[in-house]
């Protein structure tokens, strides 16, 4: 062979990045597909007779520390996109000691058995109902439990005009914060709630129920700013309505969730 003939052997800059494309195309495409045989493994897993319960409470207590609550209507809208066997509890609570701050509201989703249509991403919901998102992270509040643990959640926080009678807008906005309680699981993480599911079905043998609980507050200073309230001490900035949020969070998960429960 000659050095020229040897020097042809050489891959050039272009076929060098040719087939660095090529392994990474490879590797994106194994990827997917082992993702897409996990999540899809759920599915072809046994199913128990029976479904063991969210650690949640059933019912929010109508009064703790110093807020008082008021179970609010849930539409017809809301209930027709979810299976018949699914439980849907809507409460609205106001801080006796603090008038000024506004009301919390919290929505709890008991599963069924069909699950797809019992829980939804959040995410998806709250688009589709027209907020825009400002702001997305995960928040662990540490110790929240007797027993020393955390509870993770999801924090949304969200803007979208709101039309008027007379076609004059104004901009709301509110702070979410979001979580999935399982039978012993809990998780702030839609993908967590699957893989737990596919772990509890593959080594423990059963089915379990979850609760999709969200907590949300307005925040009102974006209505002082719009000149729709005067500044004052019902004006809260976002981080006091996530201070507030957390605070209540603290207070009433205790109450209703057991962190006793065993498999």
């Amino acid at each position: 062979m000659t050095l020229k003939e040897e020097n042809n052997t050489e891959e050039t800059p272009q076929e060098l990045a040719h087939d660095s494309s090529t392994t990474i195309i490879r590797r994106i495409y194994s990827l997917t597909l082992i993702l897409g045989i996990g999540f899809s493994v759920i599915w072809m897993l046994p199913k128990s007779e029976s479904m063991k319960l969210s650690c949640l409470s059933r019912h929010l207590p109508m009064q703790f520390d110093t807020m008082i609550g008021k179970r609010t209507e849930v539409t017809g809208k809301e209930l027709q996109i979810l299976a018949k066997d699914t439980e849907f509890e809507r409460t609205q609570f106001a801080n006796t000691a603090s008038p000024y701050h506004p009301a919390v509201e919290v929505s709890v989703v008991f599963s069924g058995k069909d699950l797809n249509n019992s829980i939804h991403r959040p995410e998806r919901c709250l688009r589709s109902q027209g907020w825009n998102f400002v702001k997305e992270r995960t928040v662990v509040l540490s110790e929240v439990f007797p027993d020393g643990s955390d509870l993770p959640v999801r924090e949304i926080v969200c803007k979208k005009p709101v039309m008027r009678e007379d076609g004059s807008s104004f901009m709301a906005m509110r702070v979410q914060y979001y979580t999935f309680f399982g039978h012993t699981g809990i998780t702030e993480s839609h993908y967590g709630r699957t893989f737990q599911d596919m772990k509890d079905r593959l080594f423990k043998g059963f089915d379990q129920q979850w609760a999709y609980a969200t907590f949300s507050i307005p925040v009102t200073k974006i209505y002082a700013d719009q000149g729709l309230m005067k500044d004052g001490p019902g004006v809260f900035t976002l981080e006091q309505s996530e201070e507030i949020l957390e605070n209540f969070i603290r207070k009433l998960a205790p109450l209703v969730v057991d962190r006793t429960v065993k498999d």
